[in-house]
């Protein structure tokens, strides 16, 4: 009766119009917290302690199942799994009502009313809770919430220290990134190896046959037994646990696929998995309706497949470890064509890959963010499971931002409001120097770590620290300070070598243990990570990170104080120094250098092979042409599909390619034609999802590399290549990373580059400007400030910016 009471009235009210509703005058509270049941009792106190926080005023709580004061209710019946989450707050003159569809949902509708509030947890931990002061406090709100994405998981890779394990789940509930509906997609056939033992072994015939023996952790998927087997595991699995939403049945990492003649028969690596997959989630569903049945698209079953998938099979589309050469937006209409729901298995941050640098994950690239959020979503995405780190120092404000997004994409429209949201309410006062250090972090726009990244860090951090004396600012510029010396310890260490470099390891390690409580960097991930990958290091006994912290010579709980925080600051803006040259902007309007007449020189070379995604830039005096070159694709990977060539003319008005080629990854030499009716400028350009392609030309065919701050070029190999320094011009300076040699126009050494990386800059002499100068024995990249980044093994092969060759010329 209670039930029908509160539905017929909460009905009524509906249909009257939302007015504000005062919750608290001048620390005084005007309304109880009611709750309609006791499960939701929890979320009533939270409530209470956190309104009582923001205005000072304590909230009683009562029950009742009518609809009065600040109500937390439920709606009836059976709930769709879709709808778990949603909830409607509305406020009226005299109440304000929140009824969810589950306890999860009036838990989120809680945290939606804080967040109206004015209160925010921006990171994990209580410096980065914001708690607004507001004695009087009233609501107004009339809203119908339904997340975008049904799961919002945003986890670490590694895990958590245990003594984070709260904060971070805090931050997830406070954030409402959580899941719905809990999808499972993980690796599982390892699992399914382990649970069934004794009928693997009984059944070797069940294991995929590679070189001719039956080896784990794949399959026989042509084998019906095996496929019976793995149903009955299923089955299994939810009888064990009638609660679960769905178990995974994506195959092992790695690759390892059955070799017989029957699984060939079935089709690719994908229609073998999904098959399995299909006959699972058809038994489940007979015995378990509604339950679903989880995999990726990943590696070499991340191609889409020629079978339809079952309704109750969700494809999680990775974002990484993409095999036939695919774009991820082929992978979604692809899978989208034969799979009713799609979920994205996302890389917000690998500790492996990123280090917790600044600007070197996906996490912190807002850019990268706000697009692909709303735009996996409008491709039918409707689970995002993100791998991330506990590292809220260069990460922390894209995950804010990320959780907002998942939850409603129409967030990505209110980004900049978002991002000044957190600048005036972390560092109020102090708000502007800091989103000067926060650009530093952002990898829309990678900075390279170098002493001058770390350098204007420090200085941005120095600025506002000037600027408020609040301690609770002051507490957060702290945590970005040791974030801020963490860089510079992990630059110290990557550069070093020998004893140097264990001493740098040393120091690097005993840091990250004092600072774990902060979560700035994911201090669990690196200690257990980068000693385990750095063999020219090594730690002391007793000193892995399963030791335990008593005895471990490393371990110390002892807190950075702000004294030495402040000296940090201080030595840091000493140590770290600043570019000293001014960069200079070329335009890419790009001709031959013949005009210049520049000498003769030993012809260079462009290194052993490239990687991902790369630019050529080309000519042609006549049309039509035809360019020829050699191509060899597939030298590290042959999985990765084939290595792609378009041809783009800079005449042509809709910017189209003219030609297409792709490379078999063979390892072997193909020759290539690409036709093109266009003359002047081309730019070439070369893909292959990483698995190492070399590209050749004949001798004096112009070509160039551009490799600039803004377009970089990742050379591979030791490589020799030249650029001409304008007349005029002072001082090359640029951004190195490896070693090698700077040589002047008579072939002498003016610079010697060592393996850390970091800027550099090297006078011009007398005479010498108006010349070719080149980079010799070179490993890593050059990327040029100050003279055209432009680059070619010789001259006839050089192409420039046509203003300095205008310029120039005698």
């Amino acid at each position: 009766m209670r039930r029908l009471i509160t539905i017929a009235t909460l009905a009524f009210a509906h249909s009257l119009r939302a007015d504000s509703v005062a919750l608290t005058d001048g620390g005084r509270a005007l309304l109880p917290v009611v709750i309609q049941d006791e499960p939701l009792r929890p979320m009533a106190e939270e409530l209470a302690v956190m309104l009582e926080r923001i205005t000072g005023a304590r909230f009683e709580i009562q029950s009742s199942g009518e609809p009065r004061g600040l109500f937390l209710g439920l709606t009836p019946g059976d709930v769709p799994p879709t709808e778990r989450e949603d909830y409607t707050m509305r406020s009226e003159k005299d109440r304000l009502v929140i009824v969810g569809r589950t306890s999860a949902a009036v838990e989120h509708a809680v945290w939606d009313l804080l967040h109206r509030c004015g209160f925010r947890q921006f990171f994990p931990g209580k410096k980065w809770e914001i708690v607004p002061r507001t004695p009087t406090l009233s609501v107004d709100v009339d809203v119908k919430e339904s997340p975008d994405y049904h799961a919002r998981r945003i986890w670490a890779g590694f895990g958590v220290l245990k003594e984070r394990e709260a904060v971070c789940a805090e931050w997830n509930r406070r954030n409402r990134a959580t899941s719905g509906i809990q999808l499972s997609s993980g690796h599982a056939y390892d699992g399914m190896l382990h649970r069934n033992e004794k009928e693997f072994a009984a059944h070797p015939e069940y294991l995929a046959l590679v070189n001719g023996e039956r080896r784990k952790p794949k399959f026989c998927i042509a084998n019906n037994g095996l496929r019976k087997l793995v149903i009955a595991d299923a089955l299994a699995q939810f009888a064990a646990k009638p609660e679960l939403d769905s178990i995974s049945c994506d195959p092992s990492d790695g690759g390892g696929w059955c070799e017989c003649a029957e699984c060939a028969k079935i089709g690719s690596v994908t229609d073998r998995a999904l098959l399995l997959a299909n006959e699972v989630a058809e038994a489940v569903n007979k015995a378990h309706p509604g339950r679903i049945i989880g995999m990726y698209a990943y590696n070499e079953h991340s191609p889409p497949p020629s079978i339809e998938a079952h309704p109750q099979v969700v494809i999680s589309v990775a974002t990484g470890f993409i095999r036939g050469g695919y774009t991820i937006d082929q992978l979604l209409a692809g899978w989208n064509a034969k799979a009713r729901t799609l979920g994205i298995r996302e890389y917000y941050s690998v500790s492996t890959w990123d280090r917790d640098l600044p600007g070197a994950s996906r996490g912190s690239n807002i850019g990268y963010l706000r697009t692909t959020i709303p735009h996996f979503h409008s491709q039918g995405a409707r689970y995002m499971s993100a791998e991330a780190s506990d590292n809220a120092g260069p990460n922390g404000l894209g995950c804010y931002l990320a959780a907002r997004m998942l939850w409603d994409v129409k967030e990505a429209d209110q980004i900049e409001a978002l991002v000044d949201d957190f600048f005036d309410k972390s560092f109020g006062a102090a708000r502007e120097p800091m989103w000067e250090f926060y650009t530093l972090l952002d990898g829309t726009k990678k900075s390279a770590l170098s002493d001058d990244l770390i350098g204007r860090m420090w200085r941005q951090l120095d600025a506002a620290r000037a600027l408020t004396k609040d301690g609770a600012t002051l507490a957060r510029l702290d945590d970005l300070a040791l974030y801020t010396h963490y860089c510079g310890l992990y630059l110290d260490y990557s550069s070093a070598a020998g004893k140097e470099r264990q001493a740098a390891f040393e120091a690097l390690f005993r840091f990250l243990w004092r600072t774990r409580h902060t979560g700035m960097v994911h201090t669990k991930a690196l200690w257990r990570d980068i000693p385990n990958r750095d063999k020219t290091v090594q730690l002391p006994p007793l000193a892995r990170y399963s030791d335990p912290d008593a005895t471990n010579p490393w371990k110390s709980d002892e807190l950075f104080t702000r004294d030495q925080i402040t000296a940090m600051v201080r030595d840091g803006i000493e140590r770290r120094k600043l570019l000293d040259f001014e960069p200079v902007s070329f335009s890419m309007n790009l001709v031959p250098a013949s005009k210049l007449k520049l000498p003769t020189m030993p012809r260079g070379n462009a290194g052993l092979y490239l990687r991902g995604v790369r630019d050529f830039w080309t000519w042609t005096d006549k049309e039509p042409a035809t360019l020829t070159l050699g191509g060899t694709a597939g030298i590290i990977y042959q999985n990765r599909g084939t290595a792609k060539l378009e041809l783009y003319p800079l005449a042509e008005a809709e910017s189209k390619s003219v030609a297409h080629l792709e490379i078999e990854p063979d390892k072997q030499k193909h020759e290539l034609k690409l036709e093109t009716k266009f003359p002047g400028l081309h730019r070439l350009e070369v893909s292959d999802s990483g698995q190492g392609t070399l590209i050749t030309w004949p001798d004096s065919t112009p070509m160039t590399v551009v490799s600039s701050t803004e377009q970089p070029a990742k050379l591979h190999g030791r490589w020799h290549l030249y650029f001409y320094v304008p007349k005029g011009t002072a001082v090359i300076g640029g951004f190195a990373e490896g070693e090698g040699f700077l040589l002047d126009p008579a072939g002498k050494t003016a610079h010697t580059f060592a393996a850390k990386p970091g800027y550099f800059s090297v006078k011009v002499p007398a005479g010498q400007d108006g010349q070719l100068w080149s980079f010799k024995h070179s490993g890593g990249n050059r990327l040029l400030m100050t003279v055209p980044p432009c680059l070619a093994r010789d001259a006839s092969e050089l192409l420039l910016p046509e203003e300095v060759v205008e310029k120039d010329v005698p």
